[in-house]
């Protein structure tokens, strides 16, 4: 399961810092964000704080920004989808892809204010790009999740999703 969890980070990284053409910059989705909060919300067991910063340290080197930007803002974010971990699974995919905009759009907030700190031009159209894109690539990226990360703890998807079916019953 860890050596699933490292391979999925490393991918979120790579995707991260893939080249992509000027016109689709902007709405580029925050991959180490939607992966953290999908372990977050589905398998909180496995994430903490500590893991959380480092993986923003990781994202401020790779990207070469000012050294704690990044980890700020995944603390932040993944502080406040915290709260709504444990129903989480049992939202509807609607509600799930609306709560993943905010939460996405709030980490690109919080890099844009911390860029116009320092001196950057804000650029409001990647927050708002890099949200609906997030809400877009939702669905795919629980499902893959689902495929790869929760067929390690259950013994399938299906499975998974009776026994949410299950739960919300009672």
């Amino acid at each position: 399961m860890i050596i699933r969890l490292i391979i999925l980070l490393l991918a979120g990284l790579i995707l991260t810092i893939m080249p992509l053409p000027d016109i689709l910059i902007q709405g580029r989705p925050p991959w180490i964000l939607l992966i953290v909060l999908y372990v977050q919300l589905y398998l909180p067991n496995y994430f903490n704080v500590a893991v959380v910063f480092t993986m923003g340290i990781m994202l401020d080197s790779l990207l070469v920004t000012v050294i704690g930007e990044h980890a700020l803002a995944l603390c932040v974010v993944t502080w406040l989808a915290n709260s709504k971990a444990r129903r989480f699974a049992l939202f509807p995919m609607g509600q799930q892809m609306g709560f993943i905009g905010f939460f996405a759009m709030a980490y690109q907030l919080i890099i844009v204010l911390i860029d116009s700190f320092l001196g950057d031009q804000a650029k409001l159209v990647s927050v708002i790009g890099g949200g609906v894109v997030s809400v877009l690539v939702w669905p795919w990226l629980r499902l893959m999740g689902e495929e790869v990360l929760l067929t390690a703890r259950h013994s399938s998807p299906r499975k998974y999703r009776e026994n949410t079916l299950e739960y919300r019953a009672k």
